[in-house]
């Protein structure tokens, strides 16, 4: 056997030595001593095959939530350690975020450690930018980034969060307008609000819109738009003549 020859079965059975170690992070019937161990193992490697090894933790859930939040953060602390250390466990850790559908709540927080404000803001626009307010099965990723853009005052990230405000999904919606409004970018957030008003057919989100209108009434609803927000408002509010809203007395 050559020498090439020995490093390719090596690095062969190196990869299929991670791939068995990943199953056994990622199958919930394993017992969590079991599971440590393992992660421990896949620590001390630390080639970019067993970071994504772990991280594949993440996207699974125990029975026991105590043992479940227990080794999550347990691998929360390892990669939180590993990029600290070594910025190729960083790019590894966005890869992972950006094919990722779902179960980002954890691998966003490290990041969120990692990364200093404009970072994680910029970070956090380029996911939604890669995201479109179509039908989709599982909408989590978009509800966890728009959760998380509530914490950034970043004009250009709040512009990207309005584009929600048309989503498919009604909690994508009703979590767009909570950060349209946490956000404070009033000529953002204005206009994309008299949408809301005008188009929106959940009752709590129109709700919420309306009794933000009401705390705000420097907020006016143009000559053009006002039959059509009038319409739509709920009972107990109103619209005045000079084109804000307020709350019916009772």
């Amino acid at each position: 056997m050559g020498f090439l020859d020995f490093l390719f079965d090596k690095e062969a059975a190196e990869k299929k030595k991670i791939a068995k170690m990943q199953k056994t992070v990622t199958n919930m019937y394993v017992q969590p001593q079991e599971r440590q161990y393992t992660l421990q193992t896949l620590r001390d490697i630390g080639t970019p095959e067993a970071i994504r090894a772990m991280l594949a933790r993440f996207g699974e859930s125990a029975p026991n939530t105590t043992v479940d939040g227990e080794e999550k953060e347990y691998v929360y602390d390892i990669m939180t350690d590993m990029c600290r250390h070594n910025p190729q466990t960083i790019d590894i850790l966005v890869d992972h975020i950006r094919a990722s559908e779902s179960k980002i709540n954890w691998p966003i927080k490290i990041l969120q450690d990692i990364y200093d404000y404009n970072e994680m803001s910029t970070f956090l626009k380029s996911i939604l930018e890669s995201c479109d307010t179509e039908y989709q099965r599982d909408p989590e990723k978009k509800q966890e980034v728009i959760l998380r853009a509530a914490e950034f005052e970043d004009e250009d990230l709040a512009k990207e969060v309005a584009r929600f405000v048309d989503d498919q999904n009604e909690t994508v919606r009703f979590l767009t307008v909570e950060t349209l409004l946490q956000q404070g970018f009033e000529d953002i957030s204005v206009p994309a609000l008299r949408k809301v008003l005008a188009d929106e057919d959940s009752l709590r989100i129109v709700q919420k819109v309306s009794e933000a209108f009401a705390a705000n009434q420097s907020w006016t609803i143009p000559e053009d738009e006002r039959e059509a927000i009038e319409l739509a408002l709920p009972e107990e509010y109103a619209l005045h003549k000079s084109g804000y809203i307020h709350k019916k007395r009772t």
